[in-house]
């Protein structure tokens, strides 16, 4: 007979089996490969929220497995368990936890918590890229200028034409910063989608967890500010990883500020339409993101969820 741990092992292995796969597309080029790499989380998610922290792991350690099968090479199999498989373990362990409430019910972790690890994490990144490139000149900022020139150099010599200096490519500045963004954003996301087919076909775990619930802790807002000042006053290399730091210190406020526009939209009858409209206008744009930060900010300040909720029966409408 076999084993009950038999079907959810080889369902652990084969979804991070198929993540290998995802991640791999990008090798291969194409818009379709890169929206593949991205989803490359998903199937991790799907194994650790329906069958438990010990299946991430599982799917985590077969993908990183096939990775390296595939691929002959140790650092693109090392970046494949960094980027995609520890941050869905993490996720994952976190997000199942759960104790009984003094009422009886069951409290699970918070989702401001859960995203803040997921800030310490890209913190954590960033700092480990800085002390990797101690020896190179100019350090981390030094390395990512480097890089971007020798892509620069290649894009502008294929059109004949001269490429800046790489002292002059603003891009440089942030680029860490907006890739340790786009690394948390592409896990949320995964983690979100993963959830929602979840409890499409009742299988999660956990109840969802909705944007508007999101509390982020007092010092937060602290520690932002900290980053900006820092940025601000010091030299390079220290004013560099604050600039960066601060973007990664305000991505948790921008999802503060979409949960501010999720309760207005609640408490309107043209709530899709709303929710709709708005983030169509955030993608084209992209800058509205900046006032998301502001927004969180506000809201961690005053409070401005509390008071765009309807009063209920037995609570003063402030």
């Amino acid at each position: 007979m076999a084993s009950p741990l038999a079907a959810p092992l080889a369902a652990a292995i084969g979804v991070g089996v198929v993540s290998a796969f995802f991640y791999l597309a990008v090798l291969f080029g194409g818009f379709g490969a890169l929206i593949l790499g991205y989803l490359a989380p998903l199937p991790l998610f799907l194994a650790g929220l329906w069958l438990g922290s010990t299946a991430s792991l599982l799917a985590g350690a077969a993908g990183t497995v096939a990775v390296l099968a595939v691929s002959s090479s140790l650092l693109v199999s090392l970046a494949y368990l960094v980027t995609a498989a520890v941050p869905v373990i993490l996720v994952v362990r976190q997000a199942l936890l759960a104790r009984a409430a003094p009422d009886g019910s069951v409290e699970w972790y918070p989702p401001g918590r859960l995203l803040m690890a997921l800030t310490g994490m890209g913190l954590a990144g960033l700092l480990g890229a800085a002390v990797l490139t101690l020896d190179q000149p100019g350090g981390l900022e030094g390395a990512v200028r480097e890089t971007l020139g020798r892509m620069a150099d290649q894009m502008f010599s294929a059109q004949g034409q001269q490429a800046p200096d790489p002292q002059d490519i603003w891009m440089a500045e942030v680029l860490p910063g907006f890739a340790v963004i786009s690394w948390l954003v592409m896990t949320i996301v995964n983690g979100a989608l993963a959830q929602g087919a979840l409890m499409r076909f009742g299988r999660n775990q956990r109840p969802a967890m909705r944007l508007d619930d999101l509390e982020l802790p007092r010092w937060l807002s602290t520690a932002f500010l900290a980053a900006l000042v820092v940025a601000s006053l010091a030299p390079d290399p220290v004013g560099f990883l604050a600039v960066n730091a601060a973007l990664i210190l305000a991505l948790p406020f921008a999802f503060a500020g979409l949960s501010v526009v999720h309760v207005f939209a609640r408490s309107r009858s043209a709530k899709l339409p709303i929710l709709i409209g708005f983030y169509m206008f955030l993608f084209l744009f992209g800058w509205p993101i900046v006032l998301m930060v502001g927004l969180g900010m506000i809201e961690q300040w005053i409070g401005l969820r509390r008071r765009l909720r309807p009063a209920g029966p037995d609570q003063e409408d402030e």
